[in-house]
C-alpha cells in the first residue's frame, strides 16, 4: 500500500526546541494521519511509519538523568524489519534534544533497555509479550504494528484504517515508564487508553 508523500525530516543540528521544529512536527503528524494510501508510484507504509518513528521523538518528555548520560538518541529496531533503512534516509544528521539519533538494529529486545525507543515489527509478533516483559523498569517508548500491541502493554501501536497509517496510543505503561506524551500527539492519535484515575469515588 502507498501513501502521498509526508515531508521528510531535514538535516537540523539545532537542540529541539518548542517553536519551529515542534510546530513543523506536529503539521507532520495531522499530514499523516490525514493521508490515505493511495498510488502504487507514492512512498509505501513502511516509508510512512518510518517518517511516524522518528518524529514520535518530538512529542515525548523522557525523566532527566543527573548527570545527564545519553550521548545519542537511539531508535532501536528489534527483530528484522523493513523500516530501518528507511529511517537510516531519514535521520542522517538528524539530533533530538542536541543529541545525534542513532538506528540500531538489536536482536534482543533486553538489549534495548537504554534506548530512547523500541520499534518492535511483525518478526516480534509471537514475542511481544517477553519483549516488553524485557523493558519493563525502562524509560524506553514502545512502538509496533503488531496488532493488540497496546492491548498487551505496549505504548504506540501503528493502525491501518480506510487505508491510512494511523496510530493507537495507551499511555498507563508510559506512565509506568515515567514517559510524558505531548497533548499535541494525542490529538492525532486514533484512539487513546487513558490510565484508570485513581481518585476516591
Amino acid at each position: 500500500m502507498t501513501q502521498p508523500a509526508p515531508s521528510r525530516p531535514q538535516p537540523n543540528n539545532r537542540p529541539n526546541s518548542r517553536s519551529g521544529p515542534r510546530s513543523l512536527a506536529v503539521f507532520l503528524l495531522c499530514c499523516l494521519a490525514a493521508a490515505p494510501l493511495l498510488a502504487q508510484s507514492l512512498p509505501t507504509e513502511d516509508d510512512v511509519k518510518a517518517v511516524y518513528l522518528f518524529n514520535f521523538s518530538r512529542f515525548v518528555r523522557y525523566p532527566a538523568a543527573d548527570p545527564p548520560t545519553a550521548k545519542t538518541f537511539d531508535i532501536c529496531l528489534i527483530g528484522h524489519d523493513d523500516i530501518g533503512p528507511l529511517l537510516q534516509s531519514d535521520v542522517q544528521s538528524e539530533n533530538v534534544n542536541g543529541q545525534p539519533v542513532r538506528i540500531l538494529q538489536l536482536p534482543r529486545a533486553a538489549d534495548a533497555r537504554a534506548c530512547a525507543i523500541a520499534y518492535m515489527g511483525s518478526s516480534e509478533a509471537s514475542r511481544i509479550d517477553k519483549d516488553l516483559a524485557a523493558l519493563d523498569g525502562s524509560n524506553v517508548l514502545t512502538v509496533s504494528d503488531v496488532p493488540h500491541f497496546t492491548d498487551r502493554g505496549g505504548m504506540i501501536q501503528f493502525v491501518l484504517q480506510n487505508n491510512r497509517v494511523r496510530f493507537a496510543v495507551n499511555l498507563s505503561p508510559a506512565e509506568h515508564a515515567h514517559l510524558a506524551l505531548s497533548s499535541e500527539l494525542l490529538k492525532v492519535a486514533l484512539t487513546v487508553n487513558h490510565p484508570p484515575s485513581t481518585e476516591a469515588p
